[in-house]
């Protein structure tokens, strides 16, 4: 599903007036259909008719809602206006009120009549929230904060029209006061907010209506445009296993992971890449942690190597990594690796040399961290998997900063340093260098917020990198299936109790919806 920003939005609305399809024309078609998708969500017909009440901003949002108010009255559907913040301030709203002032038609002015405006909210039926739309910028509060109140406390259906009052469109953050939507109708196409946690939980149900923008004139930015993954793309992405096949057909993953004191982030990496579907997995790791790796998994290989001091990689294991790198057709290094000066020479000859294309996760990502220009080094597609504590040490911007604009900030260091950028969390996000377009995943929850489920989430990609698929497509499936086999393991588990391990032994049937 496409989703377009505030600005791109703006922009595709600026193109389709150009092209004679005016700012008028297009507000009386995203009224007319927002107040059709209401009447086939809620069954309201000229013999079925519901009470209505249209809560209306100033500004384009609330001429929307005009126009739906217009049209339920036309079908006979008794219908009250709320005026939110006083009469309308564009000329397109006023346009909209003046066409609607002539019917039957309650219109009250909430700063005027509070009590008269709460009573109509509690004797609807279904109420519509047009108050803002797209490009709120400030803190919901006062009257509005007030008014928010009344409305979520209503037993009627909320419908917001374009995006949930109080949400900003673009981050998902929460602007202060804002509506629990029962069903978010967006104008258009879907905004960054309908799938952006938490705003995303604000929406409710979500359809998006066309109102007569072409697809070229949404696309007159140029700007990368967002997606957000559905089960379309995985079905599309996924591909299907010759029954005519060897293990050789389906690629060898190197995973470079574990130490003595991280040695369940070499394990979940490799079962991880095992469960991929990959043909052969070669688990290597520091041989100090041979029992505790070795004894819990059993399809990969193992390849324990020199250790040093401090129970990580020795540098001294180069040689023999060489080798296992030249038999591999993607390789997977970070995962519990551990930041000493041997890892990071670990990690510089696995750059240089690496022909096929590697995943960093995790240590590998903090080693980055100390020099980012190893990057450069490499010669090979690069993922790098970072969650915002690791993002934050990347790019020398704050946590706070990453989280308030999680897609911007993976579409700039991607492009900057032409690597493939994995930014986990809720939600994840996935960037590529030279693309037009992001990637936003909806699958995952809270009970994933656990040790060993990005070193799980960054073997299965490896896996699928290793059979051959590309870089942005095996990271978009890596993401969704990971997700999706945590959203199983947490029906069957509790979100509270589910670990790693459990979202591993769910992947097989998070994969069986696609085969």
């Amino acid at each position: 599903m496409k989703i377009l920003t505030t600005l791109q939005m703006k922009m595709a609305e600026a193109a389709a007036n150009m092209n004679d399809t005016s700012y008028l024309r297009l507000m009386e078609n995203a009224g007319a259909a927002c107040a059709k998708a209401i009447r086939e969500e809620y069954g309201v017909t000229v013999e079925t008719p519901k009470r209505i009440t249209v809560v209306c901003g100033r500004g384009n949002n609330g001429g929307d809602g005009y126009v739906i108010a217009r049209k339920f009255s036309e079908i006979g559907c008794p219908v009250t206006i709320i005026m939110a913040g006083g009469s309308p301030i564009t000329e397109l709203s006023k346009e909209m009120l003046s066409r609607v002032e002539q019917l039957p038609i309650n219109i009250i002015t909430f700063d005027l009549n509070k009590a008269s405006a709460l009573d109509a909210l509690q004797k609807c039926d279904i109420i519509v929230e047009a108050v803002f739309g797209v490009g709120l910028a400030r803190e919901v509060t006062g009257v509005y904060a007030e008014l928010f109140g009344y409305i979520n406390s209503c037993e009627a259906q909320v419908v917001c029209i374009d995006v949930p009052g109080g949400v900003n469109t673009d981050t998902g953050e929460i602007m202060g006061a804002s509506i629990d939507a029962d069903f978010t109708i967006a104008v258009c196409a879907a905004k960054p907010c309908h799938i952006l946690l938490p705003a995303s939980k604000k929406c409710g149900k979500v359809k998006v209506v066309n109102i007569g923008i072409t697809e070229e004139e949404q696309n007159v930015s140029g700007d990368p445009y967002c997606y957000s993954i559905d089960e379309d793309m995985i079905k599309k992405l996924l591909p299907s296993r010759n029954p005519v096949s060897n293990k050789g057909d389906y690629g060898h993953v190197l995973s470079v992971c574990g130490s003595r004191n991280m040695p369940g982030a070499a394990v979940l990496a490799a079962m991880g890449a095992v469960r991929s579907g990959a043909g052969l997995v070669t688990a290597a790791f520091p041989d100090c942690a041979y029992s505790a790796i070795g004894s819990k998994i059993t399809s990969p290989l193992l390849l324990p190597l020199n250790t040093n001091e401090k129970g990580t990689f020795s540098a001294s294991a180069t040689d023999e990594l060489k080798k296992a790198m030249s038999k591999s057709t993607a390789i997977l290094v970070g995962c519990g690796l551990g930041v000493n000066r041997d890892t990071a020479q670990i990690l510089y000859e696995i750059l240089v040399n690496a022909k096929v294309p590697v995943v960093i996760d995790a240590d590998g990502i903090n080693i980055l961290s100390h020099n980012i220009n190893v990057l450069k080094a490499a010669k090979v597609p690069i993922i790098i998997t970072p969650h915002p504590g690791e993002m934050s040490r990347l790019t020398g911007l704050s946590v706070e900063q990453i989280q308030s604009d999680r897609i911007q900030t993976a579409v700039d260091f991607a492009e900057k340093n032409n690597v493939t950028v994995v930014l986990k969390g809720a939600n994840t996000v996935i960037a590529m260098p030279g693309k037009k377009s992001t990637y936003v995943n909806v699958t995952g929850n809270a009970g994933m917020a656990k040790g060993g489920s990005g070193d799980l989430l960054a073997g299965l990609m490896c896996g699928f990198l290793a059979s051959g698929i590309k870089p942005e497509d095996a990271a978009v499936l890596a993401v969704y299936l990971h997700g999706l086999a945590g959203d199983i393991a947490a029906e069957k588990y509790s979100v509270t109790a589910m670990t790693p391990t459990d979202t591993a032994n769910c992947l097989p049937f998070a994969l069986s919806i696609f085969e």
